[in-house]
């Protein structure tokens, strides 16, 4: 069965780090099959930038810790370069959606069709973008098994 390629947003690393009541179990399976190999994971620099800034807001020491498990998965990491920030400022205009255009821009440069994700407003905003949400991870999962 081919595996899974997808961008993984900033808050499926967030829930994981807070031991989110309703998404962090979920989410913590997603990392586990990121450490596993069982999902071809990319994420843009952006990612640790803003689990960083995210997590630092509510504890610098969980943020730090986040950020230091973050680089010890298998992520291919997209980099930001000026084509990329003018790509998103394409799409930021044609979607309104602020830095997940950044998420976006990096996507396409890498063609991914799926992103892992509980933001699901700003992420509605993408054109051809499939969105899988923390609790609808397992199913997609049992379908590819």
């Amino acid at each position: 069965m081919e595996k899974l390629r997808a961008y993984v947003d900033t808050n499926i690393f967030d829930y994981v780090a807070l031991r989110h009541p309703k998404y962090g179990e979920a989410c913590k399976g997603i990392t586990d099959d990121i450490r596993d190999g069982k999902i071809e994971a990319c994420c843009s620099f952006l990612v640790p930038i803003e689990i960083l800034g995210s997590l630092a807001e509510i504890d610098p020491h969980i943020s730090v810790g986040a950020v230091t498990a973050f680089f010890a998965f298998p992520i291919k990491l997209i980099p930001i370069d000026e084509g990329l920030i003018r790509e998103a400022s394409s799409l930021m205009i044609e979607s309104k959606a602020g830095y997940d255009s950044i998420h976006a821009a990096a996507m396409a440069r890498a063609e991914l069709k799926v992103v892992i994700t509980e933001d699901i407003e700003h992420w509605r905003r993408f054109k051809g973008v499939k969105i899988v949400r923390p609790l609808e991870y397992d199913k997609l999962r049992t379908e590819r098994v």
